[in-house]
């Protein structure tokens, strides 16, 4: 049988964040090109922006026919937010990092792990029109119910948050007050020595 679920947020009622939803009123228009892995999966944050953001989209695929959209973007002011070495850094202060930041209408970010937003980056050649950001400094993993195999890895709802504070200076609280929620109400079932694993350290 399947489980009950809100109709709001989509989780199980037992999990329901709706009390712990807050809507930013955020300009930056995030695309999220989501691996198919993703979808189902119900510790996935790409959900909690959906539910928290005014300018999003998300595009569900993995090769560039599944991306059409991309073509659509303006260059010029559109991001891929992506680790690379010649990637312009949100969090360095010089004057072209800053002007920069200030023309963009897009960042587009990609949902999965390492593995398959590589194998979403070779897939799709757009891609490679779009300029690279990325951070000098990664905040502190908030995300304690995935674990992921770098030590600079952030979830999708952490990336974007931080971004969208560089970018566009505006409070990402909300958007850890609910990853922080989604952390609780996942394991809240869990018996005590499996718990334990997620604890906050």
């Amino acid at each position: 049988m399947s489980r009950s679920l809100c109709v709001n947020c989509k989780f199980s009622l037992q999990t329901c964040l709706c009390e712990d939803l807050s809507v930013l009123e955020n300009k930056l228009k995030v695309i999220i090109l989501q691996h198919p892995s993703e979808v189902k999966i119900t510790k996935n944050t790409a959900r909690l922006l959906t539910l928290c953001l005014t300018q999003y989209d998300i595009m569900v695929g993995e090769t560039q026919a599944d991306f059409a959209q991309l073509n659509t973007l303006p260059v010029a002011t559109t991001a891929l937010l992506y680790p690379d070495d010649n990637a312009i850094l949100l969090d360095d202060e010089s004057t072209a990092a800053q002007q920069f930041k200030s023309q963009l209408s897009h960042l587009i970010v990609l949902d999965g792990t390492w593995k398959k937003a590589f194998k979403i980056m070779q897939l799709t050649p757009a891609l490679a029109a779009f300029k690279k950001v990325s951070f000098t400094t990664v905040p502190q993993n908030r995300y304690r119910i995935r674990k992921a195999p770098r030590a600079d890895s952030l979830s999708t709802l952490e990336a974007v948050a931080h971004s969208l504070a560089l970018i566009e200076h505006i409070n990402p609280e909300p958007l850890y007050h609910a990853l922080e929620a989604l952390n609780s109400k996942q394991t809240q079932f869990m018996p005590e020595h499996v718990k334990a694993r997620y604890q906050a350290k």
